[in-house]
């Protein structure tokens, strides 16, 4: 094992015990019979960033903690975002023969060579979350998390309503070259064009997913913009956020520019009932790591599962946010 698996390694090895499923007694979900008991199956995640923001953060703890609960032998890793760490420990954990992989990409192309290199060496893969280039979907058994390009939409659609379908925005973007950045970011303004030619796209920046570096860029945003700016579109809510930070801090009231994002964290939820935030999306981490597990686990035991298994997603609005609870990340 090589260094790069020493940044997050979390392992979730649990012996085996009473109540530990064997091949008699497969779990509901599984849709098949087990080939080997769960507590001797092993499987290797690595995780894009799980310090970067509570969503991420949720999701490898979810992983680790739901492994334990099934019995199977799981590590769970963080390459920080680095395509190159990534891609050593998944040589790593194909060099381990590991009975699967979930792997939530950092890059859209350059993993390719190594996943491809896991699924010749008999080791099934499937990409979590965030989806792998299309040169490299032949390599994999399937892909499971959200449908950003669904999100993307349905945040421009509640930016469009709040804002009465006319005015400015400026955009806060995620990593650059990240297959979930180029999907929120197109299907929003495709969404944007095709149903709300009235609004005006500003300016975009990227502020890598970092609820910091949002702030700093919304403060640019004021002061290259000012009162032009009526909407704010941040692809995930720890950046809408430090959206919000930067309008108080330039004294604002809530409401007095329209800020939408794609996925609700819990401060979001509280600034959403505070008038901050105008919408947002149900994409919960834990039935993100949830169904990438379970769908590790059919692949492990040679089970058929679909080219793509989507999470739940939801409109949620200062209208409808008390009907749903409050996200624990």
């Amino acid at each position: 094992m090589t260094k790069s698996t020493i940044a997050l390694a979390i392992v979730a090895a649990v012996t085996l015990s009473a109540g530990v499923a064997t091949a008699q007694d497969a779990p509901e979900w599984l849709g098949g019979e087990l080939t080997k008991p769960l507590s001797e199956t092993r499987i290797g995640i690595t995780v894009l960033y799980p310090g970067s923001n509570s969503y991420q953060a949720m999701y490898a703890e979810t992983a680790e903690s739901y492994a334990a609960e099934l019995g199977i032998q799981a590590t769970v890793m963080d390459p920080q975002g680095d395509p190159a760490t990534q891609f050593d420990q998944i040589q790593d954990m194909a060099s381990q023969n590991m009975d699967a992989m979930v792997v939530w990409p950092t890059s859209q192309n350059a993993l390719i060579p190594a996943i491809r290199n896991a699924s010749r060496a008999g080791i099934p893969v499937i990409t979590s979350n965030s989806p792998l280039g299309e040169a490299g979907r032949r390599y994999i058994e399937g892909h499971t998390g959200p449908d950003d390009c669904a999100l993307a939409a349905q945040a421009a659609e509640m930016l469009g309503d709040a804002m009465g379908g006319e005015g400015n925005i400026v955009v806060v973007e995620g990593t650059p070259g990240y297959a979930v950045s180029i999907l929120r970011g197109n299907c929003f303004l495709d969404e944007l064009a095709d149903n709300y030619p009235d609004i005006e796209v500003l300016a975009s920046q990227t502020a890598e997913w970092n609820r910091e570096k949002a702030q700093t860029v919304t403060e640019t945003f004021l002061t290259q913009f000012g009162d032009q700016i009526d909407g704010v579109y941040a692809f995930d809510d720890g950046m809408a956020l430090g959206v919000v930070s930067a309008l108080q801090g330039a004294g604002m009231e809530p409401g007095d520019v329209k800020v939408v994002s794609c996925n609700q964290f819990g401060e979001g939820w509280d600034a959403m009932r505070e008038g901050w935030i105008s919408g947002s999306g149900k994409q919960s981490p834990i039935d993100d790591a949830i169904l990438a597990i379970q769908t590790a686990v059919r692949v492990a035991n040679g089970i058929e599962v679909p080219e793509l298994q989507e999470i739940e997603r939801a409109k949620i609005t200062p209208e409808n946010v008390d009907e749903f609870e409050r996200p624990t990340w």
